[in-house]
């Protein structure tokens, strides 16, 4: 009787757990279908310029999803139009679900550009996989962020291979003009000019003919000819595809001329604006540029309030603010908003602020609110980087750095960063950390090996094996100077300064001369008896940048002699 209660019992908890499992399957399903539909409701909404309902869907169909690379590219492109940063969370956000769409990676790097944010650019190009560096679309764009980076002449390469794989196109010929119009050669600039007129009344697409449009009134800006400027900004407004950025452009040409028309302009412009977020958005960018931040925080804090609630609306509130250094102000405003995908940037200017009226430990626990909802994705930590490199708040950009470094290991380029970061502060033991980090991850870089071994030498940190390290390095690449410096290195501190001498004599004149080596080898020879000799090359030492153990190391050697 046991036997068989035992087996009903068993029986049924195994239909129940089923019937669990079944009605989790259901659940899955029922997610999956709302979400297809929420997505497919937001495109709906968006091809009738809904842009509330749509932005609605999409959040619905995030949160059963938040992985869902249709709805996030969607989000990316109708923060984009809104003039919201957060579109550059959503396009990091993108190609991190889809990191090998190219497609992707390119609307990354022209978002990045669109809001000025050059090194997301850049880093954005460097992830593209081979193939795709082979293509006029990747040099073209490779091109236009080098250019506003204002590296011209990696721009005007990059710009030639477009044209030379694409010779029919005439973009790549337009922006290879655009960086010719920089050139100091007068014929170059004239030919310039002859090649964006020809494209701006020849071509057949209407985008180029604008953006040749815009290149030539910006040159005669340039070189102080209003009244080409004044024609081209009247042509360029004739045009179907113009944008409110041109209407911009026409207000700055009226008022580099001085025209008795800027300022009934600018009213009829700040009054198209007021009813449009992204239109007064870029307004009152380009006040703050071109008048003044307390003239465009006085036209913003006067817009309607649908408008002046707007999330980017409120973020250039904010930049006036901050420019302005009205902290109280900046504080009171954004103290009880909410701000969606972006609340991390509200939290870190609340630090801002709080830091400028002196009140350290709360704009310290704001800042670690703003590294909190920035959830760890890579478009909000590279946003919260920028704002440390702007207000140059240096234990915080290493603190993103390292956030980045350990959840990101494909960003290369902030494991470089990080290392220049902790170079700069003289932090050795961290450097040594990040060094030790990174080998296990590319246990065959002999740099990585090399660099670990010379800060665990300076730090006494046996536990590393830095003599095993050095010796490794050295044999597998006798010739490469830093290897030999640090091999050499090891060999004094276990006192075989002969076999040390011996190795440093193998480098050449210039590389015993470059101050990574140099004070080295000062050390070596001091300690052979040359006094003379180690002088100079511990002087050596001196002229370029090294780390407090090393100047400590150098400047007892230098005592002596």
């Amino acid at each position: 009787m046991k036997t068989k209660l035992r087996t009903v019992l068993i029986l049924v908890l195994v239909l129940g757990l089923l019937g669990l499992g079944g009605a989790y399957a259901a659940y899955k399903g029922y997610k999956y279908v709302r979400q297809v539909r929420l997505v497919k409701q937001a495109k709906a909404h968006l091809e009738k310029s809904e842009d509330r309902k749509a932005l609605l869907c999409l959040q619905r169909a995030l949160r059963y999803n938040n992985r869902d690379v249709e709805a996030a590219r969607l989000m990316a492109q109708l923060l984009e139009a809104g003039r919201s940063p957060a579109a550059l969370v959503w396009r990091s956000r993108v190609v991190e679900l889809s990191p090998d769409t190219r497609d992707d990676r390119m609307a990354l790097v022209q978002t990045a550009l669109l809001f000025r944010d050059y090194s997301s650019a850049t880093n954005a190009l460097e992830g593209m996989d081979e193939e795709g560096r082979k293509t006029a679309a990747y040099h073209n764009l490779a091109g236009m962020a080098f250019a506003a980076a204002n590296q011209v002449a990696l721009a005007e390469q990059h710009f030639a291979e477009a044209a030379r794989l694409e010779p029919a196109n005439a973009a790549p010929r337009l922006n290879l003009a655009v960086i010719h119009l920089q050139n100091t050669n007068a014929q170059v600039q004239t030919a310039a000019r002859a090649s964006l007129r020809e494209i701006s009344s020849t071509s057949t697409n209407a985008s180029l003919r604008s953006q040749a449009l815009r290149e030539l009134a910006g040159d005669a800006l340039r070189h102080k000819d209003p009244k080409t400027a004044l024609e081209v900004t009247q042509k360029l407004l004739q045009e179907t595809n113009t944008v409110f950025r041109d209407k911009l452009l026409r207000l700055e040409v009226l008022q580099e001329s001085k025209s008795p028309d800027f300022r009934p302009t600018l009213t009829a412009f700040q009054n198209e604006a007021a009813a449009d977020p992204a239109k007064a958005y870029d307004l009152a960018m380009w006040q703050m540029a071109n008048l003044s931040p307390a003239d465009s925080l006085g036209w913003l804090l006067r817009l309607p309030e649908a408008t002046r609630t707007n999330a980017s609306v409120i973020l250039a509130t904010v930049q006036c603010q901050d420019v302005l250094k009205d902290w109280k102000g900046l504080e009171n405003l954004i103290r009880d908003q909410t701000w969606g995908d972006l609340e991390f940037l509200r939290h870190a200017y609340i630090a801002r602020a709080q830091r400028g009226q002196d009140l350290a430990a709360a704009s310290k626990a704001e800042w670690e609110l703003a590294l909190k909802n920035s959830n760890n994705q890579l478009g909000a930590l590279r946003q919260l980087l920028g704002l440390c490199a702007q207000w140059k708040w240096l234990s915080e950009a290493e603190e993103v750095l390292w956030n980045i470094v350990n959840r990101y290991p494909g960003e290369k380029w902030a494991v470089q960063v990080l290392t220049q970061a902790l170079y700069a502060g003289g932090r050795t033991r961290p450097l040594m950390m990040l060094f030790n980090q990174e080998l296990k991850r590319s246990p065959d870089n002999l740099s990585l090996k090399n660099n670990l071994a010379l800060t665990a030498l300076l730090l006494e940190a046996r536990e590393l094996k830095p003599h095993e390290l050095a010796r490794e390095v050295f044999t597998k690449s006798p010739t490469n100077a830093a290897f030999a410096s640090t091999y050499a290195f090891s060999l004094f501190l276990q006192d075989k300064n002969d076999e040390a001498l011996k190795i440093m004599q193998t480098l050449s004149p210039r590389d015993l001369e470059n101050p990574s080596v140099a004070g080295y080898y000062g050390l070596m020879l001091k300690a052979a008896g040359d006094k003379n000799k180690a002088k100079s090359y511990l002087d050596w030492a001196f002229k370029g940048p090294m780390l407090p153990e090393e100047r400590k190391l150098f400047e007892q050697a230098r005592a002596g002699v």
